[in-house]
């Protein structure tokens, strides 16, 4: 079984454009779970959990935050969401107008 230090984790990473530096990789080992000493090594296995913890790092759904931080992250992906709806909008209708179809 390959055991991976930090350095190592953070360079096969990076190898695949995963932007990622030694200490978000020393954050994320340190969150796996039954961890003796977390900073030492993580076998090949442990690698394919990194993918969904930095996935959900920095979102509402990550794990541990409290709930005023899920809120405040909801809300800020709500007003995003609500941004990128007027964006499609205002395109729809500039198509609509391009095509001269009457909107609904």
């Amino acid at each position: 079984m390959n055991l991976f230090t930090t350095k190592e984790v953070t360079k096969f990473f990076q190898s695949y454009d995963v932007k990622c530096d030694e200490k978000l990789v020393e954050e994320w080992m340190n969150s796996l779970p039954a961890r003796k000493n977390p900073s030492a090594t993580v076998s090949e296995g442990d690698l394919y959990q990194f993918d969904g913890w930095y996935r959900l790092k920095g979102t509402a759904y990550e794990e541990g935050i409290d709930d005023q931080t899920k809120i405040a992250r909801l809300l800020e992906e709500i007003d995003e969401l609500k941004g990128k709806l007027k964006e499609v909008q205002r395109e729809k209708n500039d198509l609509e107008d391009k095509l001269g179809i009457m909107p609904f």
